[in-house]
């Protein structure tokens, strides 16, 4: 919480000694207010943009995570890294109350599936999945967790994304034993990911290593 207040009263110092400076040069008003708000714009909406969607830093965007864990999104990502086996469960079903879009309550209820370890229902649901661009990917990973090489093997044929690609590759090796694999594809998902998908395939693949696939499937 202090860091979020910090970071406010940094732009707005910033701000100021711009506005300063501007002065100084003989500019307009307007147009010193004008060139004001693109930058307080840019350092309050692009910076957190950027960070969320193009950053390829886990640390920045840890860091933001951690003062933005209000929003059950952000606070599940957080909680992949940081939280326990229960605080992922909560903010997963947290943001499947929250929101009501096709494509998260997709996305976030398989991942749940995968956490609760239970397979069968995974399979199922990725057959439903209004959103095409995970279905293979998930049916991946349920086949994977029940030990159907075949099946897991012809999703791994139909995904194209190349996070998802390796991310996949990751969790069938992790399956198999073969350990050195394994950390070969999951540095691939992650390299291949940027922003905050970067940093929930990092670490979802590292969870699932120290546990997902540690105990019988459901």
């Amino acid at each position: 919480m202090f860091s979020k207040y910090a970071n406010f009263i940094v732009v707005i110092i910033i701000s100021a000694l711009l506005a300063v400076a501007l002065f100084l040069t003989g500019l307009q008003t307007w147009l010193v207010f004008t060139i004001i708000m693109l930058f307080t714009f840019i350092l309050t909406m692009g910076y957190p943009f950027y960070i969320i969607y193009r950053s390829r830093s886990l640390k920045l965007i840890d860091r933001y995570l951690a003062n933005h864990q209000n929003k059950p999104i952000f606070s599940y990502a957080y909680a992949l890294a940081h939280g326990t086996d229960k605080e992922i469960h909560d903010s997963l079903n947290k943001i499947l109350k929250s929101y009501p879009q096709a494509e998260v309550q997709d996305v976030y209820n398989a991942n749940l599936l995968v956490f609760q370890k239970d397979w069968r229902r995974l399979i199922e649901t990725s057959k439903k999945m209004t959103t095409t661009f995970y279905r293979d990917y998930y049916a991946g990973i349920g086949y994977t967790m029940s030990n159907n090489k075949e099946k897991s093997s012809e999703s791994l044929s139909k995904v194209r994304t190349p996070w998802m690609v390796h991310s996949l590759k990751a969790i069938i090796a992790l399956k198999q034993g073969q350990k050195d694999a394994f950390q070969t594809e999951a540095a691939l998902a992650t390299r291949n990911a940027v922003g905050m998908q970067r940093y929930v395939v990092h670490y979802m693949l590292k969870r699932m290593a120290e546990g997902v696939f540690s105990t019988e499937e459901v």
